[in-house]
């Protein structure tokens, strides 16, 4: 008997071992511990990893080792590397980038404020500690190069890694992060100058999360679970900087560090992995494109090897699944918890339903091609409906805490943006904050109750039970304003034709949109989540557009209408029905015909003639003065380091750019004068019976009104412009003019580079 106990015993834990075999992580460092590694320490610690059911162990950097080959020979895998895995992948490594947490490189050099060097031109002649690694200085090598700089103007030393050889004078310029030698500069309060490769337009990935192609082919569901946890956990830590740096100097910090300094690192680091702007994680194929460029340039592409970008990086809205998922795909039956009535969530039109919920539910069926069930509950309630389907339900919320520990929730499928709503007679709410002393009323079931008091202390949030409650509140001058999501306030005012209240605006905060089902069914949620994966933004966009302007129905009212009054209305329709449409067919028409002579001749963005138009103007004023022998003369111009600010500040802001640049140029030019945009940051002007003195003084009104340009975004964005004049001359063609034109812009913006570099 004891015996048989034993072997049970032994068997039990040899089940134990290879049940967990699979789970098991390792994640290998590029360097030391330090905030540079602060998400995968978060997700460790706050259960991220685990609720995946994945148990990771984080290997700290070995110089002896080659992460690359760790993670190709390993079995589960994972490491961290910079841009140079492009050259792993040149000399025929099978790797995989899952994810970039920052988008730009910390790597800059540092120098001391007295030794005067600012610019790379000022490296001639300088001891500079570099690492020896071509991989590794590739950004900053390039950088030197580009400026005139050759390998041979510098006094190259091997790099030590020790701030008090540059502060001693041992050196004079070093290779370091922004992270981290700037602080300790700082904190002894010694000036410094920096020269950043990102200022340059060599922007490199830094912080890469790979695997090997073989893990992602074998466990692909697990690669995405664990790119999706780290994630998870670079977010948390973002989000509480200090939390995270105390959490490294306890538990994590081999380099005694100071707790300041890691709290410096993390601000410093999560700008560089623009997680404001959303971009947490991104890897642009067209930025690869460019990485790869530079390293054949270089010439460390050894055996000028090719592959196309998007083999090496992670497609997050494509899933291979295993044989297990496919069984468990097929062999399950799957059904959505609806309620009715609640528009534009749920609701039924004509014994159908209908809603946000229900085309996100479509769509991932549609995603996972299965058929998926839908069912109607009262108070949206988990109850069995048939015995061999998982049930599932969505859920709103803004962090996805459920507290239920039965229950289990996707990742977020859409956000769903908050707004307030107030009486007519208010202002309108551009920020909470100038609510102070104010009375808001707030919806329980969004637990965001106490982060608005985090945020506005000076406000008093009261919350409600219902919608209901809510407006009612509000009717009655117990609340100032009312807070839930956009659609529900606005099919509440629609469907009681509330007058006198109005959605002020929108708020700073958004409603995640998850799918809840069992515990027990996590398998389902693990297929939800590749589905929601492979939801692209032009479809989110799409299910909730079609739903913005959803209006409530009295169907009671509308049954009646259709049932007396429509009859009677019915022959005198007859007689005018046929002239109605063939009115608004003609009028129809001359819509459709004017928006699409409007498309085809104007820029979609900045509203002026686009280029095919402008080119026909400019062909037309070209025969008009060759036949009168008239003067006739053109502006081409681009923005000066357009780029630059693209780059820096976002395309968003490199839009608002060119709008008020072309509004200006607008209000600045003669009503006989023809504008528009040549392409990207390139726009030709026009100007018939003008020679090429009167362009000139044209150009001098245009430059000083760009100059005085300011905006709102960011007060000290200057913006100058290259113009180049070509004025006609017998036997000239359009393309001899444009030549002429391009020509002249390019001299002038040879002198604003040579002025910008006098400056700096």
């Amino acid at each position: 008997m004891i015996i048989k106990k034993l072997l049970i015993i032994l068997l039990l834990l040899i089940s134990s071992l290879f049940s967990t075999e699979n789970k098991k992580i390792t994640l290998y460092l590029d360097w030391l511990n330090q905030f540079q590694f602060a998400g995968y320490y978060i997700a460790k610690e706050k259960g991220f990893y685990s609720n995946y059911g994945l148990d990771v162990d984080i290997i700290e950097f070995n110089q002896n080792s080659n992460i690359t080959n760790e993670v190709i020979k390993k079995p589960n895998s994972y490491g961290i590397g910079k841009a140079s895995l492009i050259i792993d992948k040149y000399d025929g490594n099978d790797i995989i980038l899952l994810s970039s947490v920052f988008q730009n490189s910390p790597l800059v050099l540092i120098s001391l404020e007295k030794s005067n060097i600012k610019t790379p031109k000022d490296l001639k002649n300088r001891k500079i500690m570099i690492t020896n690694d071509a991989k590794e200085a590739a950004a900053l090598k390039t950088l030197i190069t580009s400026q005139g700089v050759s390998q041979d103007d510098l006094i190259i030393q091997e790099h030590t890694f020790k701030i008090e050889d540059l502060i001693s004078g041992k050196t004079e310029v070093m290779a370091s992060y922004l992270s981290n030698e700037p602080y300790i500069l700082e904190s002894k309060k010694i000036p410094y100058n920096i020269i950043n490769p990102n200022d340059y337009n060599f922007n490199f990935y830094e912080g890469i999360l790979f695997t090997s192609l073989n893990e992602l082919l074998t466990n692909p569901t697990r690669v995405q679970n664990f790119n999706e946890a780290s994630l998870k956990g670079w977010s948390y830590a973002f989000k509480n900087i200090e939390e995270t740096a105390k959490l490294i100097y306890e538990k994590y910090n081999t380099q005694n560090k100071t707790l300041e300094a890691l709290i410096y690192e993390g601000n410093v680091l999560k700008k560089l992995s623009k997680f404001d702007n959303g971009n947490l994680g991104e890897i642009n194929p067209e930025k690869i494109d460019e990485i790869k460029r530079f390293y054949n340039f270089l010439g460390l592409n050894k055996n000028n090897n090719i592959f196309d970008t998007n083999s090496i990086i992670l497609n997050k809205t494509e899933v291979i699944f295993n044989k297990e998922k496919l069984n468990y795909l097929e062999n399950n039956h799957f059904t959505l918890l609806v309620e009715d009535n609640k528009i534009p969530f749920s609701f039924k039109l004509t014994n159908q339903f209908k809603g946000i919920e229900i085309d996100f539910w479509n769509l991932i069926s549609e995603k996972l091609n299965k058929p998926f069930n839908i069912e109607e509950t009262i108070d949206n309630k988990m109850f069995n409906i048939f015995s061999n389907t998982v049930k599932a339900k969505f859920i709103y919320s803004y962090e996805g805490n459920d507290k239920n520990n039965n229950y289990i929730l996707s990742k977020p499928i859409s956000q769903i943006n908050l707004a307030i709503a107030t009486k007519n007679d208010k202002n309108f709410i551009n920020d909470l904050s100038i609510l102070s002393n104010k009375k808001i009323a707030v919806l329980d079931k969004l637990n965001i109750k106490n982060l608005l008091e985090k945020d506005f202390p000076n406000i008093h949030f009261i919350e409600v039970n219902s919608v209901e409650n809510g407006f009612y509140k509000l009717k009655n001058n117990e609340a100032y304003g009312f807070i839930d999501n956009i659609y529900s306030l606005t099919h509440y005012i629609n469907k009681n034709h509330l007058s006198n209240i109005k959605i002020n605006s929108t708020i700073d905060y958004s409603l995640n949109m998850y799918l809840q089902s069992e515990k027990k069914d996590y398998k389902f949620v693990d297929l939800i989540n590749s589905a929601i994966n492979r939801i692209t933004k032009d479809e989110e966009k799409i299910i909730l557009n079609n739903y913005q302007q959803i209006l409530y129905h009295d169907r009671i009212n509308y049954i009646q209408f259709l049932k007396y009054i429509l009859p009677l209305i019915l022959l005198l329709l007859i007689f005018v029905i046929f002239n109605i449409k063939l009115k608004k067919e003609i009028h129809r028409r001359k819509e459709v015909e004017a928006e699409l002579l409007k498309l085809a001749n104007k820029d979609s963005l900045t509203n002026i003639f686009n280029r095919r138009k402008i080119e026909e103007i400019c062909e037309k004023e070209l025969i008009r003065s060759k036949r009168y022998g008239t003067h006739f003369s053109i502006i081409f111009f681009d923005l000066n380091d357009f780029k630059i600010i693209n780059d820096k500040l976002g395309h968003h802001i490199g839009d608002e750019v060119l709008t008020k640049v072309t509004q200006t140029i607008n209000n600045n030019i003669r009503e006989s004068d023809s504008f528009g945009r040549w392409g990207g940051d390139e726009f030709l002007i026009v100007l018939p019976q003008t020679n090429e003195n009167q362009a000139k003084a044209m150009i001098l009104t245009l430059e000083k009104n760009i100059n005085d340009l300011t905006f709102d975004v960011n007060s000290e964005l200057k913006i100058s412009c290259s113009f180049g004049i070509s004025e006609y001359e017998k036997g000239d063609t359009l393309d001899s003019l444009l030549k002429k034109a391009d020509k002249s812009m390019y001299t002038t913006k040879a002198l604003y580079k040579q002025e910008l570099s006098k400056k700096t």
